[in-house]
Formats: structure tokens, C-alpha cells, sequence
């Protein structure tokens, strides 16, 4: 992604509408070092991790605290809607998968 890109990329909580919900500079970092996943990406592999990309975890609803998700495929946001016990989830936007993060598989 170019500086231009990343400048231009205006990102609204997709819970509230808001613009202070998103973490501009995590997005920015996050769409820069998913970018090597796409290069790298291994098809054939039996693990999640390898064949999709990681969703980014890119801010909390001010309103909410609800967690906020990027798809790196078609750059939108989304409320984070995992299950535990899950390592994928479907982008409501575009529809890809995309990994979860071991981080947020469990609840606490």
C-alpha cells in the first residue's frame, strides 16, 4: 500500500459510525505487514494460519467496547464476530476467510 493509499483510506466504526473508534496508525501497520502473508501464503497447508490471512484488529467502539475488525481483502471494517473454539471466520463484507489470531480464540 503507498503513503497515498494510506492517507486516502477513511475508515468509519461499523457500529456507531464514528471516526475516533479506529486506531488510524494500527491500520495503516496492519495493512503494511499483511501484505507479506500474500506473498507467502501456503494453499495446500492444513493450517488456517498459512492459508488466510490474519484479520486485523484495528480498534473498540467508543459506544460499544465492542471490538472492530479489517478484512485485508477488501479493506472494510466489521464487528468482531467469532466463536470460540474457532480459527476462521467469513468477512460480512466480502464474504473471504480470514485466520483468527490465536489471541482472540478463547474468551477469559
Amino acid at each position: 500500500m503507498s503513503t497515498k493509499d494510506k492517507k486516502e483510506l477513511k475508515i468509519l466504526c461499523p457500529i456507531c459510525g464514528g471516526e475516533e473508534c479506529i486506531n488510524k496508525s494500527t491500520v495503516n501497520l496492519y495493512l503494511s505487514t499483511v501484505e507479506s502473508f500474500f506473498r507467502y501464503k501456503k494453499d495446500n497447508s492444513d493450517r488456517s494460519c498459512e492459508r488466510y490471512p490474519t484479520v486485523g484488529d484495528i480498534g473498540e467502539c467508543v459506544k460499544t467496547s465492542k471490538r472492530i475488525w479489517l478484512c485485508p481483502n477488501c479493506k472494510k471494517p466489521f464487528e468482531a464476530n467469532y466463536k470460540s473454539g474457532e480459527t476462521t471466520i467469513q468477512c460480512p463484507n466480502c464474504n473471504s476467510t480470514l485466520s483468527i489470531p490465536a489471541s482472540h480464540r478463547t474468551l477469559c
